[in-house]
């Protein structure tokens, strides 16, 4: 559920050039010559963005420049009319609340450093005199409405801009919640259709004992190709769903300078999971396992990804995470499935945060191995997985490494390294030596060869393997 950047920018350039026309009828009744030829200029460059302005995701410069054409305006005007004691100086508050709200928080604390910066030297130039004029000369009931009409124009600029956006944020969370119902829905469906499959499948048993006809075969036949195929149609859908909530390798490529990324389901659908995202300069890394029956393992991967993604800010240490976590499955699935002894899931985790030189890691029975330039070491796991909660007690441990930027993490899943009944990762770790200062193209290589080498004939659980160092 996307928040359409592009419209809201096209809608808002044209409020803009409303606000701006008005201004400029306003500088007419006021005899402001000067202010009128500098708007009007600005003006034109405004009516250009509205009318080339493009959808396309390559043009992103044009929202910046939109920002920038703003935050220019202001200065502009703020300059010719006295410096910081201009009213329109009053218009930097939407400049700000856009970056804010419709950029990530680096870009918009960015512009707001830079209108910081801008409002430093218009003091400046109020203290100095530097100003073309000493400020707008205006009787006092003139003042009165330019200042109003101000503050009038930039609280209500900031207004539609919020309320805009919590309009969208709302719809996207209605979305959200009806695909997640969906899928709920889709879900009993299918455990529906199995059970009547299997009743159908007893009583043409019966029959078949009596009377048996080549008629009745054809029938059965046909019968179960068109369950079945509802039942395939139904895993690939939810195939389907589980890849668009896994990130891209568009998406990890913000994050990582180097990465390889190896998923690789036993089935059409999977019980392996990865996630990646930004929290406040922290970078976390999360490779996990759900344990369990196919789709609602699957269906687990999503309300785990879900759970991160509402997020605001991280706990201090990954374990708490962990803990965290564990509360929030026992205590929404204890009050929500009936039938607790058809949900016994656990799931495997490895969570890594990064920030800087410093990267703190902890497991819940997850698998990782760090590479660095003199060793190569396991990172140390529990045998405690989460979310069962007939096994309350947990015991996670926080691991503090440094690392530089040329150090690989590796981060996987145990169907990696658990070969038939026994689980090793000599061969693995003995690979891994060889990723430090290599590029991804060779990691990959290695890595195939390794599951060529283990998982030819019979792949018995699904694998994940993330490896990467951070840009």
């Amino acid at each position: 559920m996307k928040f359409d950047l592009f419209n809201f920018f096209k809608i808002k350039t044209k409020v803009f050039l409303s606000i701006e026309i008005a201004f400029i009828i306003i500088f007419l009744f006021l005899d402001l010559k000067t202010e009128i030829v500098s708007l009007s200029f600005l003006t034109l460059i405004q009516v250009g963005i509205v009318l080339f302005s493009s959808q396309s995701e390559k043009w992103t410069w044009i929202l910046h420049l939109q920002i920038l054409l703003l935050t220019a305006i202001v200065t502009t005007i703020s300059f010719i009319g006295g410096g910081i004691t201009s009213p329109v100086i009053y218009f930097y508050i939407p400049t700000m609340a856009v970056s804010f709200l419709f950029f990530d928080l680096k870009t918009g604390a960015m512009y707001t450093a830079l209108i910081l910066v801008l409002a430093i030297i218009l003091s400046v130039v109020s203290i100095n005199e530097w100003s073309p004029s000493n400020g707008i000369a205006l009787t006092e009931l003139q003042n009165n409405i330019f200042f109003a009409l101000v503050l009038v124009g930039a609280s209500t600029d900031t207004l539609w801009t919020i309320v805009q956006y919590e309009i969208a944020r709302n719809k996207g969370e209605n979305e959200l919640k009806l695909y997640h119902d969906e899928i709920i829905q889709q879900e009993e469906e299918l455990r529906q259709q199995q059970e009547e499959l299997i009743s159908t499948r007893e009583h043409e048993l019966e029959l078949a004992k009596t009377k048996t006809t080549a008629l009745e075969e054809e029938q059965r036949r046909i019968k179960a190709e068109q369950d079945l195929f509802v039942i395939q149609e139904a895993l690939k859908y939810t195939s389907e769903i589980q890849k668009i909530t896994l990130p891209g390798n568009e998406i990890l490529k913000d994050f990582f300078n180097e990465h390889t990324l190896v998923y690789k389901p036993k089935e059409s659908i999977s019980g392996d999971f990865y996630y990646v995202n930004d929290y406040n300069k922290i970078t976390m890394v999360v490779v996990g396992d759900c344990k369990g029956h196919a789709i609602s393992a699957t269906l687990l991967t999503m309300v785990i990804s879900g759970y991160f993604d509402s997020l605001q800010e991280l706990p201090y240490y990954p374990s708490l995470l962990l803990y965290n976590l564990h509360d929030y499955l026992i205590n929404k699935f204890d009050h929500k499935i009936d039938d607790k002894e058809q949900f016994k899931h656990e799931v495997n985790l490895s969570i890594a945060y990064f920030q800087g030189n410093n990267m703190i890691y902890t497991s819940a029975n997850g698998r990782g191995i760090l590479v660095q330039e003199d060793n190569v070491n396991e990172l140390p796991h529990t045998n405690a997985p989460i979310g069962d909660r007939f096994n309350l007690i947990k015991n996670f441990k926080d691991v503090e490494f440094s690392i530089s930027p040329d150090d690989v993490v590796v981060l996987f899943t145990d169907g990696l390294t658990k070969i038939g009944q026994t689980e090793k990762t000599e061969d693995l770790i003995k690979i891994s030596k060889e990723f430090y200062g290599k590029y991804e193209k060779d990691w990959t290589a290695q890595i195939q060869k390794y599951i060529s080498k283990n998982f030819a004939s019979e792949q018995d659980d699904d694998i994940t393997v993330l490896a990467f160092n951070l840009n």
